[in-house]
């Protein structure tokens, strides 16, 4: 934007004298002859960045000026007011720099002085510019580094999300029956904490830490995992050890996923009534991670058909939760989690039928 002067002055001979001399020097200039002209000049034209003002004109004088453009304008443009007077004295020049007057020259003007004061408004109008495009300038790189930080933070969390799946994928490709099983857990979650009304931040972390719950049983020997037979009292006591083998391997990581994926690894066969293992845990004693994802696991295992039990239909499965059936309690369950179970069964069925094997 270039830089214009407005010489404001009633006397219509020292208005042309200013402008030739300012002409001579590379500067656009207007005229006004009052105030009430002025502030017209002001409003038409933005590139009015300096102007000098006769202190003393009849009806509205230099003061009434700087009043009224301050109040008008304030700091929403480039603007500068030098005065010039032949009649000022101490107070008149007190009182122009209160109200935002950047100098204050006394007539007759030599020529030099004031050439050298408009060059040196020029040189603050321009530096002022220039570090405010700078600035500018930095905003706008700074917008474009954060939109390009978030989409590699993006990345990264696509990354990590796939690294979690394929850790979760690896301990269930031990135990190939369960399929889908692993994203159902997750998605059983997050609907959990939806109706908890968890943060969005809360929930994305448990429905990525849900599906490895079983990621422990990548150290439990296939004969024993994959025994289409009971089980005796020695290969029990093996496959109840991979709550601890889950634990130990997701609590080495403090990401907030990895940390909330330990929890529910190690106390996801743990039960509200104390009747779980592998610490015998009870109640509020019980992760509420944990007590979430066992509530999904339990309805999908139910739901789903395994070497010793054939699958049982939506219906059977929600009565056998909220009834019990010797094997499978409701005092197995946080009692405020199995109301929301009660609640929304449906969406259960829905989840289920969505991510089917």
């Amino acid at each position: 934007m270039s830089l214009k002067v407005l010489i404001i002055d009633d006397e219509a001979a020292i208005r042309d004298e200013t402008e030739e001399l300012l002409l001579d020097e590379g500067y656009e200039c207007l005229q006004a002859a009052g105030v009430d002209e002025a502030l017209e000049r002001l409003r038409a034209d933005e590139e009015i960045a300096i102007a000098l003002v006769d202190l003393k004109m009849p009806g509205k004088g230099g003061l009434d000026m700087l009043a009224a453009a301050r109040n008008e304008f304030g700091d929403d443009r480039d603007l500068e007011f030098i005065m010039v007077t032949g009649h000022g004295g101490t107070r008149e020049a007190i009182e122009s720099l209160r109200l935002g007057a950047l100098d204050f020259l006394l007539k007759p003007v030599d020529s030099r002085h004031l050439l050298h004061r408009i060059e040196r408004t020029a040189e603050l109008i321009n530096l002022r510019r220039s570090r405010r495009y700078y600035e500018r300038g930095l905003e706008e790189e700074l917008s474009a580094k954060t939109v390009e930080i978030r989409g590699l933070l993006r990345t990264l969390e696509t990354a990590y999300e796939e690294a979690l799946d394929s850790l979760a994928e690896a301990a269930e490709y031990k135990d190939p029956e369960t399929g889908q099983h692993i994203r159902r857990i997750g998605a059983y979650s997050e609907l959990i904490a939806t109706r908890l009304e968890w943060s969005k931040e809360r929930r994305r972390i448990i429905r990525l830490a849900a599906p490895l719950h079983d990621v422990g049983k990548i150290g439990t020997p296939d004969a024993v995992l994959l025994k289409p037979g009971k089980l005796d009292a020695k290969e029990i006591a093996m496959m109840k050890q991979h709550p601890e083998i889950g634990y130990g391997i997701l609590s080495r990581s403090r990401h907030p996923v990895m940390q909330c994926a330990a929890n529910i690894a190690w106390a996801h066969h743990e039960r509200w009534d104390g009747g779980g293992y592998p610490r015998k845990l009870k109640g509020e004693e019980i992760p509420i991670e944990a007590r979430i994802a066992t509530l999904g696991d339990i309805y999908d295992a139910l739901r789903s058909e395994r070497p010793y039990k054939p699958p049982f239909n939506h219906q059977t499965t929600v009565s056998i939760m909220l009834d019990g059936d010797g094997r499978t309690e409701p005092e197995h369950f946080d009692p405020r989690l199995l109301q929301i179970f009660r609640d929304h069964a449906d969406a259960f069925a829905g989840i289920f039928a969505q991510l089917a094997d």
